[in-house]
């Protein structure tokens, strides 16, 4: 028998996990049921990394140098890249274009905005398709790395949603399965902000929406006798400038086969294959007033301990309200269907610049995360805690013991179960 199966006090748990949900934003007035439930009920700040995709790390406990998904990885091998009599004759605005057709239809394929020869370097290492998967096994380890959903003992649940209805279209969905561990991920709010953080009105409007959604899960967990939680691991900053790398390295004269890169919207990582190359770009990124540059060893120093260049051999992350435009996640094919088919993203058709963003470094304000424990016989631990002490903590909160490649250590203390 399971542990889980051994304790007869185990507990049923929610955790909706809802990216982007900004401390800064908790007020009576657009939150009031969660800004009560912080005042009754145990909450923790923990620190997050460097990163726009934190799921595989919330869930498995050890960092992606562990479990292998943090962007993409450079292709080992000085094999020259192959591309295909298409890719080679037709203009990099139709092949990427043929790629993000191939992307809406195709769940595997990701990444469909970066030309051919660029995208043939990397080993692509993300878990968003994986997420969305049917398949009820698809998540119970990542990258070979066990989950909370795997350890909980009966399989766990798991649910994606990005609905702007979230009572009506989600609350129906959750809390419905008999799995020990359930986990909702609500992206509406993350995504909500991205396009509209530039209309405080209306973002507040929609934290209301999300307030609503989460008093009416509360209510219902207590209904089936199971326990909330409510984890955010990032807030958003308003976008005021943008950043074209694409034309800067044009302009310092660094020729293609000179340097490998991958742009997200707010940090960018580097492969130099020339030292003069190297020694133009990074003497560039350290005049920037927006932006710090660190080596690959440096990463350590935010959570994701490196030991070779294979994630990249410099990083550069931007100050907090500036982005990189375009970046590759930037289609314009891509955004005019974004925009035109989801009202939250109608803006894009506007400006296809992001108005919110995160994935700074840590000690952005933008970056608070925090975990809410709907449960007054606990409170919260003593010592600081960041991102791999939240898989211990919903472990703990099961009764079920933590395997040894966890380093973290519960957030919060129960009288009879300390």
């Amino acid at each position: 028998m399971t542990e889980l199966e051994q304790t007869p006090d185990v507990r049923r748990l929610v955790v909706c996990y809802i990216s982007g949900f900004d401390l800064r934003r908790v007020s009576e007035a657009s939150t009031p049921f969660v800004a009560r439930a912080m005042r009754e009920y145990p909450w923790k700040r923990y620190t997050n990394l460097p990163s726009n995709e934190l799921f595989p790390t919330l869930v498995t406990g050890v960092d992606p140098t562990v479990h292998g998904v943090w962007g993409v990885r450079l292709t080992p091998g000085p094999e020259p890249v192959r591309l295909s009599a298409a890719e080679r004759l037709l203009p990099v605005s139709i092949t990427t274009t043929i790629q993000c057709f191939r992307h809406f239809r195709d769940n595997t394929y990701d990444l469909a905005a970066i030309e051919p020869r660029r995208r043939q370097q990397f080993d692509i290492t993300r878990t968003k398709y994986l997420r969305r998967n049917s398949r009820p096994e698809a998540l119970l380890e990542i990258g070979g790395v066990p989950t909370v959903l795997g350890l909980s003992g009966n399989g766990g649940h798991y649910v994606y949603s990005s609905s702007a209805d979230p009572v009506a279209e989600v609350l129906p969905l959750v809390c419905e399965s008999d799995g020990a561990v359930e986990i909702l991920e609500l992206y509406s709010l993350d995504r909500y902000q991205q396009w509209n953080l530039d209309d405080i009105e209306a973002v507040g409007r929609f934290y209301g929406t999300i307030d609503r959604f989460l008093e009416s899960l509360h209510r219902k967990c207590g209904d089936r006798d199971a326990t909330l939680v409510l984890l955010s691991d990032h807030g958003h900053e308003p976008i005021v400038g943008s950043v074209d790398l694409e034309r800067e390295l044009e302009e310092l004269g660094i020729a293609d086969d000179d340097v490998s890169y991958f742009t997200e919207v707010s940090n960018v990582r580097f492969w130099f294959h020339s030292p003069a190359a190297a020694e133009t770009v990074t003497h560039w990124l350290g005049e920037q007033p927006n932006g710090r540059l660190l080596g690959f060893r440096e990463m350590a120093e935010y959570g994701v301990p490196l030991t070779d260049k294979s994630y990249g051999e410099y990083f550069y992350f931007l100050d907090p309200g500036y982005v990189f435009f375009p970046h590759d996640f930037y289609h314009p094919v891509a955004n005019a269907f974004l925009g035109l088919s989801d009202p939250m993203q109608r803006k894009r058709l506007k400006d296809p610049r992001h108005r919110g963003n995160h994935g700074h470094l840590p000690e952005s304000e933008a970056e608070d995360s925090f975990m809410l424990l709907l449960d007054a016989a606990y409170s919260p631990g003593v010592g600081d805690a960041d991102i791999l002490d939240v898989a211990p903590t919903i472990l703990d909160l099961l009764r079920v013991d933590r395997p040894d490649h966890m380093s973290g250590t519960p957030m919060f203390e129960h009288e009879a179960h300390p």
